[in-house]
């Protein structure tokens, strides 16, 4: 699978729907790599064991298109999210804000998709995996009012300029333009639910597509 460049240092493989498989970021940092997301396509494992050199993987969370490689890969280190390490019973638990000598700094993203989402920014760039996407309870698309509040205080205080979302279209997106929608969302709120009802959405958003193919997670 070719990677698709989106600076010198920064580029990333594709997500495929057939198989479910998740936007691979990679980061090249000297002599080393770091790697956002692992997807679950043969495709995305050759890439990166394709790669020479000192291999960091940060998993965003524990769903099986972001993780279904890890046990098919050669790497050094593995990052994750608390909850992601307890399931794949490896790695170390992102529980704060690591920074690492090249730029690449770690950070918890507080998410209604998936429990102990993990974000990476590098620069001007942030992985954020499906952490700004909803879910479903009760058979409704919905975000946790809280965690949206967090994510959008925790967005706004990277220095990151652009946001990489997994699955989305684009998959690099300015990130005022995706606060823009989380603050719209999150303005929509009843103070008297902790959940926030989104209406129903075209098929190739990543909301309705993902909050349906993960229930309950």
């Amino acid at each position: 699978m070719e990677r698709i460049k989106i600076t010198e240092q920064i580029s990333y493989c594709p997500a495929t729907e057939e198989p479910l498989s998740a936007d691979v970021g990679f980061i090249r940092c000297g002599e080393e790599w770091w790697i956002y997301d692992v997807g679950s396509s043969t495709e995305a494992a050759a890439a990166i064991n394709g790669l020479q050199g000192r291999k960091n993987i940060v998993l965003s969370h524990f769903h099986p298109d972001h993780t279904g490689n890890i046990a098919n890969l050669e790497y050094d280190t593995l990052y994750a999210g608390a909850y992601t390490c307890r399931s794949l019973k490896r790695g170390t638990a992102v529980e704060g804000h690591i920074y690492f000598e090249g730029g690449v700094h770690l950070f918890p993203l507080p998410s209604s998709h998936a429990k102990g989402c993990v974000g990476l920014e590098m620069g001007e760039y942030a992985f954020l995996g499906d952490g700004t996407y909803c879910t479903v309870k009760d058979g409704q698309v919905v975000h946790n009012a809280g965690l949206l509040r967090e994510l959008i205080l925790t967005l706004e205080a990277l220095r990151a300029r652009f946001v990489l979302q997994s699955h989305g279209n684009p998959f690099l997106c300015p990130k005022e333009e995706v606060l823009s929608s989380l603050r719209e969302i999150y303005a929509r709120r009843d103070r008297g639910n902790p959940y926030i009802q989104l209406e129903s959405t075209k098929p190739k958003d990543p909301y309705s597509f993902l909050a349906t193919a993960f229930s309950g997670s």
